[in-house]
């Protein structure tokens, strides 16, 4: 007979880690051949394998994320979740202003016989704007002095990043329901769960409403609203962990269904049908991460959040050089091969020392700046950014 999740998932031997590393590595692929204009399928009827990723990273994190929340006080839950997006997120912004800016443009100069002095000194998209106007996750400067160019998707530096404002508003849906002591009444969580869900669908299935939610029009609750019902279902998993059963069957119908989900006609444009059956991704994920015997791989060093904000960027630059003349498998090869270096320095250099700090006991230093940063988030959410 089989059991539960609760009976099945040891937080110290999984391999979940292996699943994020995988899923990010999908997320570089698939930009890597869409800037440099390979002709491959990396989508099943306009849903991207990226998108998809993005989607399973959500699962997993409402699953993770949800321990987390209902084990510490709100100013502790928020400084450890601060202390695993920005401190990485803020050196990637520094490293793609002044060295990845700086060498796309003395690769491509945007302004003929200009040295850097133009590039450092751009009034309106500069590197230092870039830096300070990304700073707290929302994305409102893609390109640094007209650069990069070349690559099917130009003046967009990094197009991975604009998901993260999502995750941390989910973190703070999760930090929202523990204040109010819901996520110890988890069937008001699940009920919550479902009616977003709904919601969701309701969208999806009548057109006059999808309209209304687009990549120009109020982007941030059509992304937030998908992220956050995949986000929302591993929560829920957690919560009913020693109910919801460890069943290879499970898995494959959650995964059958989705994939199906793909294919079926949607009567909108911006909110389809697979939209609707995205919370399914979350299951299937977890069941892996049960059940593959690829616990080692992260368990110590986890480079998948690093790999994700630098695959991009990387991507880029391979283009302005013209490596993708090479070939689809050299240039891919080469993509991954030059970001691994700087997930790895980023981990060791950046994250491996933040992380330190997440048990400080001086509780009034580590809730004053996550909370400060919470509430700008919380002001931001209104506002709309489009990806890349």
């Amino acid at each position: 007979m089989a059991g539960t999740i609760s009976e099945s998932f040891n937080p110290r031997r999984n391999s979940l880690n292996f699943l994020r590393l995988a899923l990010a590595s999908i997320v570089l692929v698939s930009h890597a051949v869409l800037l440099a204009g390979f002709r491959v399928v990396d989508d099943i009827n306009g849903t991207g394998f990226a998108e998809i990723a993005v989607y399973g990273f959500f699962g997993i994190s409402g699953y993770l994320i949800a321990g987390g929340a209902t084990r510490n006080r709100a100013g502790r839950y928020l400084w450890q979740r601060f202390l695993r997006i920005f401190p990485a997120f803020w050196i990637c912004l520094l490293v793609t202003a002044f060295i990845f800016g700086v060498v796309g443009w003395l690769s491509q100069p945007a302004v003929a016989h200009c040295g850097l002095s133009c590039y450092f000194n751009a009034r309106q998209n500069g590197p230092y704007s870039y830096v300070y106007k990304n700073l707290l996750l929302h994305i409102d400067q893609t390109s640094i002095a007209g650069t990069p160019r070349g690559s099917l998707l130009p003046l967009d530096w990094n197009g991975s990043l604009w998901t993260l404002y999502s995750e941390f508003l989910c973190y703070l849906i999760l930090m929202a329901l523990a204040l109010v002591g819901l996520l110890r009444r988890r069937g008001v969580v699940l009920i919550a769960t479902m009616a977003l869900w709904a919601v969701v669908a309701v969208i999806a299935l009548t057109p006059s409403l999808d309209d209304k939610f687009s990549v120009f029009d109020n982007f941030a609750a059509f992304s937030l609203l998908k992220f956050a019902s995949v986000f929302m279902i591993g929560a829920v998993i957690f919560l009913y962990r020693e109910r919801i059963p460890d069943s290879a069957w499970l898995a494959l119908m959650c995964a059958g269904v989705y994939v199906a989900s793909l294919y079926w006609q949607s009567p909108s444009t911006h909110f389809t049908t697979s939209d609707i059956f995205v919370p399914l991704v979350a299951y299937p994920l977890l069941w892996l991460g049960i059940h593959l015997p690829l616990h080692r791989i992260g368990a110590r060093n986890d480079y998948s959040y690093r790999v994700y904000i630098y695959g991009v960027p990387v991507a880029q630059l391979l283009v302005i050089w013209g490596v993708e003349k090479w070939g689809l498998i050299p240039y891919t090869a080469m993509a991954i091969v030059c970001t691994i270096p700087l997930a790895v320095a980023s981990w060791w250099a950046v994250e491996k020392h933040a992380l330190k700090l997440k048990s400080l006991g001086m509780q009034t230093t580590a809730v004053s700046v996550p909370l400060a940063t919470a509430s700008r988030l919380l002001t931001q959410a209104n506002d709309t950014v489009g990806p890349k």
